[in-house]
């Protein structure tokens, strides 16, 4: 039997969708992650109705995803990847960078955000990010996610989680892995990670970022 405290290790190789309907930025992605040893593009759809169709074939451990697209727009294939898929982790790949839409886009299940300005090695930095740590931060998400729980902080209420809970709370939005934030505590890792969904479940979070936004409406931290 392995030990309790392993580490959870990365996949060997991170299976990626790309999701636009532009065919230049889809083959342009694909291109330019070719020269990632480990990353590998195994799906490339127009669409999101596309993609539901290619899921049923491939797995996928991230899609990266447009959000203006016909048939069906990176907003509802967010809702419905959260619905059925709900392990597959989703970067909003966009040209908006409103944070009205950002924060939407987050608190309906997303687990990171970039604009398609981006350097490659960002898109590579976010799929590692999602992947190991269940979101990624960047600026503009993190001003979104500020700005967008200032207006909810007072319709919110605290439910009942205790001071480990809160602890934990405030080692994820300061990004940190579960075995890091289990060295800290002199947990084991999978204790932290059933604590993390008991604390997902008492918050009503639907991931990572979720959790961050819970904790920024009830002040638990002030930035991150």
């Amino acid at each position: 039997m392995k030990p309790e405290t392993k580490e959870k290790r990365l996949p060997a190789v991170i299976k990626i969708a790309v999701v636009d309907d532009q065919h230049l930025f889809r083959t342009g992605m694909t291109s330019m992650l070719k020269d990632y040893e480990e990353l590998n593009v195994i799906v490339q759809c127009s669409n999101g109705k596309e993609l539901m169709q290619a899921l049923k074939r491939h797995t996928p451990h991230v899609v990266l995803l447009d959000i203006e697209m016909p048939v069906m727009n990176g907003v509802e294939t967010t809702e419905l990847l959260r619905q059925r898929y709900p392990d597959i982790k989703i970067i909003i790949l966009t040209m908006y960078d409103e944070e009205e839409l950002i924060y939407d886009l987050i608190n309906k299940g997303a687990h990171g955000f970039l604009l398609k300005d981006n350097t490659v090695d960002e898109v590579v930095d976010a799929i590692y990010s999602v992947v190991e740590k269940g979101s990624y931060y960047n600026r503009q998400v993190t001003e979104a996610m500020v700005n967008g729980a200032k207006g909810l902080r007072s319709s919110m209420h605290m439910v009942g989680l205790n001071e480990r809970e809160i602890e934990i709370i405030r080692h994820v939005c300061g990004q940190k892995t579960n075995k890091e934030i289990a060295d800290s505590m002199n947990l084991s890792i999978r204790t932290i990670e059933n604590l993390r969904n008991g604390i997902l479940a008492k918050t009503g979070s639907k991931n990572t970022a979720g959790m961050v936004m819970y904790a920024l409406k009830n002040k638990l931290i002030s930035n991150v």
